[in-house]
């Protein structure tokens, strides 16, 4: 039998037949929040200690990233590069003298470094108890002459060197006066008075400038009362400020004897104490505070990026965005959640405690499409809501049966108003329906379907759920047949993964990965299915913080107009992207009809 090849019009075959895609186009990222102002700038990191200079000139050490940041008078920023390893370790605060050189006590190499502000170091000195020794010194001052003085720690004294190259030396171990116990911190004023933060002995000591010293406080949490002080400071009037760094606060001595405190805790991971000429106090700890003794509440923050103000996070995790331009998140460290107006305007939800609308390290947030907030209170065991009229609820209680949860780390809802809870610490997906039914997909282990340490997911569109299976260093899809597949296994290259925590996916369906271990963001075409990273740096998996860079990412939202936004959880920040789609038709193929 002969057959005839029969063409139909090209045109005809390609509106019958082919489908439209969406092809990601490349993100740029930029920090959203925490914004700079002129009061404040970010910066991830870790301070040591902040010096101001009666010029207006400011140094902060940020230890992190073995650098100081400087500030000029003219409010202009500049980077000076700490030691090479092979010189040094800058981990200890500054001190700054007139000309700009930078001095440092390097306990771990018993030297000090000696910088000359523009990233060149040498050192001073050597191990040993003789003069000019020293054993894990802590802290170093320079006076208004150009002296320097160190509090050689181990070695239980302080040390002063003069314009000549001498070294005096006062102290030793003891609880007398002019005795000391692992002193930690130590300052000078123009009148010849040294101040030392005798931090073993819980007190502070002054040698006035006939030689006599002269011992204030004892171990305890009262006014004037200390646990470990390491530094110590005063004013152009003779006040005397001191960071009791174990009670994390600043207490302030002023000359007639009288001390006033901030309240206990107040900061985190106190550090030290600092000044300006304008009688601003700076509390150095997670970040820089400024404030005064009369300050309300909150410390302002003068440079970092964690903080409990509105707009600051510490440790930020899940995120979740409405069709109104909101956007919500769980701010771990803070035990709140914070939302996001349309207009940039943070405002805070929620303390830590285990009441009704109190938190204990909340890891998942979702809104529903009637603007309901769901909460994976994590370290509660729970699940809140809050309705439109601010009230709220809790659902489950700790435990494994169905309902119930073991470390709830994220959550998702779906247009029909269903709930999903990654129940992390039982290796399970709760569903509750509408009804208020749940059930469990509770298989443990590496399977298709079964979950090792899951830790958040996502619904599209048509019912598609994502999870990310953390442990097992992949993302699993069901669809909404029950089906499973998954993609990526343990890895750097594009695909793979270490230990991801975030998912997301937009109306096209393009999926979004916060690829946690490997500090970047993985995003996968829905029209070409491959894999496009986004920080990582040269290797796959460096930790960063520029734009476009991450350390530790944590959760993913993308809204519905087209924003990807990222917890950037160690750079304490929120970065943003706009997905740009590019439609992608596949090219027509001429249909052939055999006859």
């Amino acid at each position: 039998m002969m057959h005839k090849i029969l063409a139909i019009s090209v045109a005809i075959v390609f509106s019958l037949w082919t489908t439209t895609v969406f092809a990601v186009q490349e993100l740029v990222f930029s920090r959203l929040s925490p914004v700079n102002t002129a009061q404040f700038r970010y910066a991830s990191g870790t301070p040591k200690c902040a010096v101001f200079k009666s010029d207006g000139t400011v140094y902060i050490l940020n230890v992190t990233y073995n650098e100081i940041e400087k500030r000029d008078s003219a409010g202009n920023w500049t980077t000076i590069a700490g030691p090479a390893d092979t010189v040094g370790v800058l981990a200890n605060p500054i001190a700054v003298d007139d000309s700009g050189t930078i001095y440092s006590a390097d306990g771990t190499n018993n030297c000090i470094l000696v910088g000359d502000g523009a990233g060149n170091w040498t050192t001073l000195g050597s191990v040993g108890s003789g003069d000019g020794q020293f054993s894990f010194p802590t802290c170093v001052a320079v006076d208004s002459a150009g002296q320097l003085y160190v509090a050689d720690t181990g070695n239980h004294r302080i040390q002063v060197r003069d314009t000549s190259g001498a070294w005096t030396s006062y102290g030793s171990n003891g609880t007398g006066a002019g005795q000391f116990s692992f002193p930690m911190g130590v300052f000078a004023d123009a009148s010849g008075n040294i101040y030392v933060a005798d931090s073993s002995n819980n007190r502070i000591q002054v040698r006035d400038s006939s030689g006599t010293w002269t011992p204030y406080g004892s171990y305890g949490t009262g006014i004037g009362e200390f646990i470990s002080p390491k530094s110590i400071e005063t004013d152009g009037s003779g006040n005397i400020y001191v960071s009791d760094n174990s009670n994390d606060r600043i207490q302030v001595r002023d000359t007639s004897g009288n001390w006033t405190a901030t309240a206990l805790d107040s900061f985190t991971n106190l550090n030290s104490v600092a000044l300006d000429s304008s009688g601003n106090i700076y509390a150095v700890g997670e970040s820089v505070f400024i404030g005064t003794m009369a300050t309300v509440g909150v410390w302002p923050i003068f440079w970092g990026a964690a903080s409990s103000a509105a707009g600051y996070f510490r440790n930020p995790g899940g995120l979740a965005a409405d069709t109104s331009g909101n956007i919500y998140l769980a701010d771990e460290g803070n035990d709140r959640i914070q939302i996001r107006d349309a207009s940039g305007v943070w405002t805070s939800i929620g303390s830590e405690g285990s009441g009704l609308g109190q938190f204990f390290t909340p890891s998942g947030v979702a809104v529903d499409a009637a603007g309901n907030i769901y909460v994976a209170d994590t370290g509660n065991n729970r699940i809140q809501m809050r309705d439109t009229s601010g009230i709220w609820s809790s659902i489950g209680e700790g435990g494994s049966n169905v309902g119930e949860f073991f470390m709830p780390s994220g959550i998702a809802t779906d247009a029909s108003g269903n709930i999903y809870v990654v129940d992390m610490g039982n290796n399970r997906i709760q569903i509750r329906s509408t009804s208020g039914v749940w059930t469990a997909i509770d298989t443990p282990g590496a399977d298709l379907g079964a979950f090792s340490m899951p830790i958040s997911v996502a619904v599209d569109i048509f019912g598609k759920l994502y999870v990310a299976d953390m442990g097992n260093n992949r993302i699993l899809i069901r669809n909404a047949g029950g089906n499973w597949t998954a993609t990526g296994t343990t890895g750097v290259d594009p695909g793979q993964f270490v230990s991801p925590c975030g998912v997301g996916v937009d109306s096209y369906g393009n999926l979004f990965v916060a690829d946690t271990g490997n500090n970047r963001i993985q995003v996968r075409g829905a029209a070409s299915g491959t894999w496009t990273r986004y920080g990582g740096g040269a290797t796959g998996s460096e930790e960063g913080r520029d734009d476009g860079q991450f350390n530790s990412p944590f959760g993913v939202a993308v809204s519905k107009s087209g924003m990807l936004y990222v917890a950037d959880m160690d750079n304490n920040r929120i970065e943003a992207a706009t997905i740009m789609a590019t439609t992608v038709t596949p090219a027509p193929a001429l249909l052939l009809l055999m006859e």
